[in-house]
C-alpha cells in the first residue's frame, strides 16, 4: 500500500469507527514520558464540569472558571491528528454561529512550540491555520486537562468535544463532527439530558455487544468456523437489528473473510438504512475500494457511497475527495480520478495534501499511458 493510501485508509477508518461505533476511533499517540497523573474523579452527563486548567493559550482567552449562563465546548485535538484537522473549520464555523453564547477551547497535551508551529503552516492556498481557526486553542503538557475531562470520561481517542451547559455541568460527549445539534438544542434550553443519557447507554451496551462479537470473528481461523460464527453474527443482528455497530462487524467480516459481492450487497443495505451520514458512507467506500478482491458490485457499491459522501459534504471534503477519485480511478476514469484528486488537495492542509499527492502521481501516470 503506498503512502497516500495508507494514510487515508487510518482516517476513513477513524471516521467510520468515530459513527458505527459512538466513539473517537484515532488512538491517543504516545508523546514523550510524563508523569502519571492522579486518578480522576468519573466524569459524565449531569456531573459539574471540571475547570480547565492550562499551560500556554495559544490563542484566543480562557478564564479560570465556567461563567453562568454560558455554554462552553472542551475540545482535544493534536497537530498530528487528521480527523481532529478536519473538524477545526467545522468548530470555527460554530463559534462564528454563537459568538457570546458559546466558547469553543481546543486542547492539544503537545508542547507549546509544536502547536505555534503549527498554526504557522499554509494549505495550498497559503492560508495559515492560525487564520483559518477562529475559536480558542490552548496546550497541555502537563495533561492535567486530560486528566480531567478524557481520562475521566474513559475517552480513549481524539477528536473528542465535551459540551458544558450553562449551569455548570457536563450535558454532551461525542466527536465533534457530530455536536450540531446538541449544542443547538443546549443553547436554546430545549436540550433533554436524560434521553441523551439512555440513548447513550443504549449505544454503550450495543458496543460491547459488538466488541464481544468482532473477537469472536478474529478467533474463527477456517472456513467452517467462519461460516459458524456468521451464522450466529446473523442470529445477533436478527435479535438486534438496530445495532450499526454489529452490522458493521459483518460488514468488515464479510468483506475480509467471505465474499466480496456479499459485503457490497450488505454494505449497500446499511448505506441505505443511513444515506445522510458522510462520515460512515466515505469509510464504507474507502474500505471496499481498496480491498484487494474488489469486484464489479464492490466497484459499484463504492462509488454510490463515495458520490452520497461527496453531495453531503458540498464536494469540500479532501478525505472523501480522495475517496472519490480512488473510486473513478478503479472504474477505469483515470482523468475523472486526476481532477477530483487536485481538488482534494488544494482542499487538504500542508500535510495531508502531501499525503494524497503519490495517488495523484499514479493516476496522472495512468493518463499518460493512456
Amino acid at each position: 500500500m503506498n503512502p497516500t493510501a495508507f494514510t487515508s485508509t487510518i482516517i476513513a477508518a477513524c471516521s467510520l469507527a468515530s459513527v458505527a461505533l459512538a466513539v473517537p476511533a484515532t488512538p491517543i499517540q504516545p508523546g514523550a514520558a510524563q508523569k502519571a497523573p492522579a486518578t480522576p474523579k468519573k466524569l459524565i452527563p449531569g456531573h459539574t464540569a471540571p475547570p480547565v486548567e492550562l499551560s500556554h493559550v495559544v490563542k484566543g482567552e480562557v478564564t479560570d472558571e465556567f461563567e453562568d449562563g454560558k455554554v462552553y465546548v472542551v475540545e482535544f485535538w493534536a497537530t498530528w491528528c487528521p480527523p481532529c484537522r478536519t473538524s477545526m473549520p467545522h468548530l470555527s464555523s460554530l463559534q462564528d454561529e454563537y459568538e457570546g453564547d458559546v466558547q469553543i477551547i481546543g486542547i492539544s497535551d503537545e508542547d507549546l512550540e509544536t502547536v505555534t508551529g503549527f498554526m504557522e503552516k499554509s494549505d495550498a492556498d497559503g492560508k495559515t491555520w492560525d487564520e483559518k481557526i477562529r475559536y480558542t486553542l490552548a496546550t497541555d503538557p502537563d495533561r492535567s486537562a486530560h486528566t480531567s475531562y478524557m481520562q475521566a470520561a474513559q475517552q480513549r481517542g481524539i477528536p473528542t468535544a465535551f459540551i458544558v451547559g450553562k449551569s455548570g455541568d457536563l450535558e454532551w460527549i461525542g466527536h465533534p463532527m457530530t455536536m450540531d445539534e446538541p449544542l443547538k438544542q443546549i443553547v436554546n434550553d430545549k436540550w433533554d439530558r436524560e434521553a441523551y443519557m439512555a440513548k447513550k447507554a443504549k449505544e454503550d451496551e450495543q458496543r460491547a455487544a459488538a466488541t464481544k462479537v468482532m473477537r469472536a470473528l478474529d478467533a474463527a481461523d477456517t472456513p467452517s468456523k467462519r461460516a459458524d460464527a456468521l451464522k450466529g453474527l446473523n442470529g445477533l443482528i436478527a435479535k438486534s437489528p438496530d445495532n450499526l455497530p454489529m452490522k458493521m462487524a459483518k460488514y468488515d467480516f464479510l468483506l475480509e473473510h467471505m465474499s466480496n459481492d456479499a459485503a457490497a450487497t450488505y454494505g449497500d443495505e446499511i448505506a441505505e438504512n443511513n444515506w445522510d451520514d458522510s462520515q460512515l458512507l466515505n469509510g464504507m467506500s474507502w474500505t471496499m475500494v481498496i480491498s484487494e478482491k474488489l469486484g464489479e458490485k464492490g466497484k459499484t457499491f463504492a462509488m454510490k457511497a463515495a458520490k452520497r459522501a461527496d453531495e453531503l459534504t458540498d464536494n469540500a471534503d479532501p478525505m472523501v475527495l480522495d475517496t472519490l477519485a480512488r473510486c473513478y480511478f478503479v472504474n477505469g476514469n483515470a482523468e475523472m480520478a486526476v481532477k477530483i484528486q487536485r481538488k482534494a488537495i488544494e482542499l487538504a492542509d500542508g500535510d495531508m495534501a502531501n499525503n494524497l499527492k503519490p495517488a495523484l502521481k499514479e493516476y496522472e501516470e495512468a493518463v499518460d499511458k493512456a
